[in-house]
């Protein structure tokens, strides 16, 4: 998820000499605020850091703002990975405003070519590195006094994905605080004066903290520098709230609609039947990005093949309408604490399971953004135009100019969206 002259460093990087870009040993200063976020060609170690009571106290970096200049994606190539999502940075980069800058992870650094490389830095991880495509989670952006830090989790076990924060806070020159608690960024969203945190996150400190429920609710309000509003009854359906709960600025807050979804989804069939027909099929085609590939080998050596998604859409629409009254329960512990909920429809397909399964189409898991007064959302797109012109539909009622990011739906199988692939690390 700052800085003192908002394009210096990025006038810096376009600058030419007789057509050719300057040597890569010039240092690329980046003034992202009082911290200088610098962004170095030769990264330090990045300084590690525990919560104490003498720190300033941090404060979340909220899910709206002023315009996104600054953000983090991940780079997953088809030589080292199942899931190729090239195209999809493509999508992200060309769709955010020409002044947004994009950190990208990489261990294939030669797998990504894009006409807008003058936007984009490489945060490389070594080859071997097992990253997915989920920045938003091994860590969070928070701003201690007038400094921003990120936020690091007591252990991280996704891969290598617990490299991230450490090798961005090298390039950057950033501050990395190691906390107590452990969290993955997903479950987490925050507004203008209270962060929103997802039940199981606080179950799973309870049992490995040796804390009770209400002093590890206070440890985080600790750390994040806000109130803290838990949302859920027991396990989670949605083991991530972004895909379902979008603070929207002021006392609004944006929560899913299973019931909703599931009911588009039975229009899709009875009235647009050879949409559906046609969604379905592009999922499966494009699942490994081309359609001539039938089956490959993972890291581990297990062959992933592909999801059988043509005919399954009942099997979503009846998860839907089974958890409809656990997203119900959410809008209602929002109300009760102050929140103005508005509802939005999605799709969500049963998720904790092993297997690949149908998209989650989810549109709360955007991207937001105010420029020039006017409030942005970056909305996924999957294909399907019942469920996505519906929601476009709806987030244009809330007052949001629609900027609509494609190619969505393969991440979806893989049970995240837009804003699981991006972390906002800076706002004008």
């Amino acid at each position: 998820m700052h800085r003192n002259s908002p394009h210096d460093w990025y006038a810096e990087m376009n600058s030419r000499s007789n057509g050719k870009m300057k040597p890569k040993w010039i240092v690329l200063l980046v003034a992202l605020s009082a911290s200088l976020f610098q962004i170095v060609i030769f990264a330090s170690r990045p300084a590690v850091s525990s919560i104490t009571r003498d720190e300033p106290t941090p404060r979340l970096m909220p899910e709206h703002g002023s315009g996104i200049s600054v953000v983090a994606c991940s780079l997953t190539s088809a030589r080292t990975s199942s899931l190729r999502n090239v195209q999809l940075i493509e999508n992200i980069i060309k769709t955010l405003p020409s002044e947004s800058h994009v950190l990208l992870f990489v261990n294939d650094p030669s797998s990504f070519k894009t006409n807008h490389m003058a936007r984009v830095t490489f945060v490389e991880l070594p080859e071997t590195s097992r990253i997915s495509i989920w920045p938003q989670d091994p860590f969070l952006v928070v701003r201690a006094g007038a400094e921003s830090k990120l936020l690091v989790p007591r252990i991280f076990e996704r891969g290598d994905d617990s490299k991230m924060p450490e090798q961005l806070a090298a390039k950057l020159g950033l501050s990395l605080i190691r906390s107590n608690l452990v969290f993955e960024g997903g479950n987490i969203v925050c507004g203008d004066q209270m962060a929103i945190i997802g039940n199981d996150t606080i179950m799973q400190n309870v049992r490995e903290g040796g804390s009770n429920r209400e002093e590890v609710i206070l440890d985080f309000e600790k750390q994040l520098g806000l109130p803290i509003a838990v949302v859920g009854r027991g396990v989670q359906s949605v083991g991530h709230i972004d895909l379902i709960v979008t603070p929207i600025g002021g006392n609004r807050v944006v929560v899913a609609d299973s019931c909703w979804g599931a009911e588009l989804m039975m229009t899709a069939i009875d009235q647009h039947s050879n949409q559906l027909t046609k969604f379905e099929s592009q999922c499966e085609q494009q699942f490994f990005g081309r359609p001539s590939v039938k089956s490959l080998t993972d890291a581990v050596g297990e062959r992933i093949t592909r999801p059988t998604i043509i005919g399954s859409v009942y099997h979503a629409i009846r998860h839907s309408f089974l958890i409809a009254n656990e997203l119900n329960v959410i809008a209602d512990q929002l109300r009760a604490e102050g929140f103005e909920v508005t509802r939005m429809p999605v799709l969500i397909p049963q998720m904790r399971t092993t297997q690949l399964n149908y998209p989650i189409l989810t549109y709360n898991n955007v991207l937001l953004e105010t420029r020039d007064t006017r409030p942005i959302v970056y909305l996924p797109q999957y294909g399907l135009p019942t469920l996505d012109t519906a929601c476009a539909a709806e987030w244009k009622r809330l007052g949001f100019d629609i900027k609509t990011v494609q190619g969505l739906s393969t991440s979806a199988i893989y049970g995240g969206s837009l804003r699981c692939c991006t972390k906002v690390l800076h706002r004008d």
